[in-house]
């Protein structure tokens, strides 16, 4: 496979076009859904990246031989949608109740020697509900106009749609926000030495929510919406 990655290339584009590059702007903490738009150049500038480093690994991580053959980009709008309910609305659904008890537990038990949890149980809290209102609102009204807009591309549903689908990019900016704040106040989810087990397991569950909603947001954004 031929890999042509740009510095002027949008991150969102490198990812839609490589998905396994994902992995490489993870590891560098890039934000590839919410700031999707924005040049690898200009990421590279804001977080001081050594540039060389950061070109490697991501052409290395877009030839592997283990690459996604998934192409979002030629799924229809309606497969996608199917697609984004089923694996990533399905895991939030239970993910988000039942880590819920993981985080109210930890905060409770080792908030006092550890205050930060007690800020990450008021984020997450604030998390869950928006993105469970979020879910709702994209599964009744959004992902329908959408599939509609694909059938009969009219100007008057298209511009319809904009309206619903730039509140919904502006609900991501917020749950975006709330993951970061969450990480920074943890310090990447460092464990301190007294973690217990169920302390380390929230950890562990809120890094693999993270990265669930990341992509998630990569396929909303920067390619379903996209479209529109």
């Amino acid at each position: 496979m031929e890999v042509n990655i740009q510095l002027t290339d949008r991150v969102g584009d490198i990812v839609k076009g490589f998905p396994k590059t994902a992995e490489v702007f993870k590891e560098y903490r890039i934000d590839f859904c919410c700031g999707g738009n924005k040049s690898l150049l200009q990421v590279i500038r804001d977080q001081k990246i050594e540039e060389e480093v950061l070109l490697k690994s991501l052409v290395e991580a877009a030839t592997s031989a283990k690459s996604d053959n998934l192409n979002w980009s030629e799924l229809s709008a309606s497969e996608l949608i199917d697609y984004i309910i089923r694996v990533h609305h399905g895991y939030l659904k239970t993910a988000l109740p039942h880590l819920s008890e993981y985080v109210q537990k930890v905060a409770r038990v080792h908030g006092s020697y550890h205050p930060e949890l007690l800020q990450v149980h008021q984020w997450y809290e604030a998390l869950k509900s928006e993105m469970e209102h979020h879910m709702d609102k994209e599964e009744r009204e959004a992902f329908p106009a959408v599939i509609a807009f694909e059938k009969d591309p009219t100007k008057e549903k298209r511009e319809e749609l904009l309206e619903i689908l730039a509140a919904l990019e502006q609900e991501h900016e917020g749950s975006g926000d709330l993951l970061r704040q969450m990480r920074e106040i943890t310090k990447d989810y460092e464990l301190p030495e007294d973690a217990c087990t169920t302390f380390q397991l929230t950890y562990l569950k809120l890094e693999a929510l993270e990265a669930d909603m990341f992509q998630h947001i990569h396929l909303e954004n920067n390619i379903l919406f996209n479209r529109v």
